[in-house]
């Protein structure tokens, strides 16, 4: 695979972030599912990250990814620009002095002011991005990170960085996307490897399951069995697992994907707010069990015990709270504060309710509402901060014409 990557040494980053003395070296934090497994198979998954990959300090462009690394500019003013791959470097040493200390390197969200905070910061690994314009699980556009880097977060520690201007939030977004990709490849090689029994619990348990046989048989003679097994084919697993975080993030590109409206947003007169109340409280759509009957963030669900995504055998959490993918305890959004975290244009809205949140327990309603009733839940939602009952209408939104609310596919 080395042929089609692009290896781009790096000097002086070490000094770069340095502060008084030498830091340690930077180096992305392996994912849990990887750590899970026993040493010899996470050296083959650490190996095939390191080979495509590279490290924080020596970055490979992989040319599989479908990331602008950058076109060497003959005559340009910075050096390193007159080599092929430098925007990969410019968006890591972007990414490294204002994203590192919250995201981490390896953008696993556990960057060292990262336990402060509430909401956590975004593990990218997963390729699970709450915020974005595109439908289900499909990867968020490159407009979608874009905005969240303009404008940042309301309600969350992420801040705006517009300040940094459009060339250089170009660059970190292609970095996160190249770390998000990173991780979920890393994943998917993880998953197979467990898959095959190389899980080290998994190992243990069948090892003592062949010992009952064969009194002769040693667990390296088992782990070393599988893995004969698993390295056979395991330069096509890799390129397999590239492949899917390739098509996955393809698909954010396709206009299918991006969630339009289908109808024109219903009058937010008192009807359409009664209508969306309704709606909003009924036992089917159950809204008010996460959100609360006054919107304020408090249903019942919040003081539920949340099942534990995967555990075997099932069990739940041993405190109540609702749980995002991530395992953090996450508090629905208090309606009355009118505090939207991806934008507070109606379109913004409808989006939230048509798709609803990935990463998250709030559920998509696409497939059961129809567009005129989800404007209705658009309206009362709107409305729920204000005194008088009433919703604004999209022209009174600051940024509301930068997306159509109606469009046809």
């Amino acid at each position: 695979m080395r042929s089609s990557s692009l290896s781009l040494a790096v000097c002086g980053l070490t000094l770069a972030l340095a502060g008084c003395g030498q830091p340690p070296e930077p180096k992305f934090a392996l994912n849990a599912k990887t750590t899970a497994l026993t040493p010899a198979a996470q050296q083959l998954v650490t190996e095939a990250l390191v080979e495509n990959f590279g490290t924080p300090n020596n970055l490979v462009a992989w040319q599989e990814l479908p990331i602008d690394y950058g076109k060497a500019i003959a005559g340009a003013d910075a050096a390193h620009r007159q080599l092929d791959g430098w925007r990969l470097k410019d968006g890591r040493d972007l990414y490294m002095v204002h994203c590192l200390h919250c995201h981490g390197v390896a953008g696993d969200g556990n960057g060292p002011t990262a336990r402060f905070l509430n909401p956590r910061p975004r593990d990218y690994r997963q390729g699970k991005f709450k915020f974005k314009s595109t439908a289900g699980g499909t990867r968020p556009t490159h407009d979608d990170l874009m905005r969240i880097l303009e404008e940042g977060i309301p309600g969350t520690y992420m801040p705006s960085f517009a300040l940094l201007g459009k060339e250089q939030l170009d660059l970190i977004v292609d970095y996160v996307r190249w770390l998000s990709m990173r991780g979920e490849i890393e994943e998917g090689l993880a998953i197979e490897l467990a898959q095959v029994g190389l899980k080290s619990s998994d190992l243990e348990r069948t090892y003592r399951e062949k010992k009952a046989e064969d009194k002769t048989i040693t667990l390296d003679a088992v782990r070393d069995e599988l893995l004969a097994e698993v390295k056979s084919s395991w330069t096509d697993t890799v390129a397999e697992k590239a492949k899917d975080v390739v098509d996955f993030w393809n698909e954010s590109n396709n206009p299918e994907n991006l969630v339009v409206p289908q109808s024109k947003r219903s009058v937010a007169d008192a009807e359409s707010i009664a209508r969306g109340r309704a709606l909003y409280l009924s036992k089917e759509n159950k809204c008010s069990d996460c959100h609360g009957p006054a919107g304020r963030g408090d249903g019942p669900q919040t003081e539920q015990f949340s099942a534990i995504d995967g555990a075997s055998p099932a069990r739940n959490y041993d405190q109540p709270g609702l749980r995002d993918a991530w395992g953090n305890v996450i508090m629905p959004r208090n309606l009355t504060r009118g505090v939207y975290r991806f934008g507070r244009r109606p379109v913004d809205i409808y989006r939230r309710v048509h798709q609803g949140i990935n990463g998250t327990p709030m559920p998509g309603f696409g497939k059961t509402l129809k567009d005129e009733q989800i404007w209705d839940i658009v309206n009362y939602v709107l409305s729920i901060p204000y005194q008088d009952g009433t919703a604004p209408m999209a022209e009174d939104v600051a940024g509301a014409e930068a997306v159509p609310e109606t469009a046809s596919r």
